[in-house]
């Protein structure tokens, strides 16, 4: 499987889990950052998909770094959307 079907069908996991959970940003750092481990996505060369598991990884410091579940999902769906398009050229 190429890379970017990896981050493609990995963004659809994230989003689907948050969308079937209650919301809490610290709940979602953690996964988000177990997901980053699991799914070694530092190895992506996507430089775009790392600053956003960086920053929502960085919701477990503390509140001022907290994002509303609406925040995190268009974060998510802005670059999967990328992501799929890019996938069809």
């Amino acid at each position: 499987m190429k890379n970017n079907e990896r981050e493609i069908k990995l963004l659809e996991e994230i989003v689907a889990h948050i969308e079937s959970v209650p919301y809490s940003p610290p709940q979602c750092a953690k996964y988000i950052y177990a997901k980053h481990l699991d799914e070694c996505v530092y190895e992506f060369e996507d430089e775009r998909l790392n600053e956003i598991f960086d920053v929502l990884g960085g919701m477990s410091a503390g509140e001022e770094f907290f994002y509303s579940k609406e925040e995190v999902l268009t974060m998510l769906n802005d670059h999967l959307d990328t992501l799929n398009v890019n996938a069809c050229k």
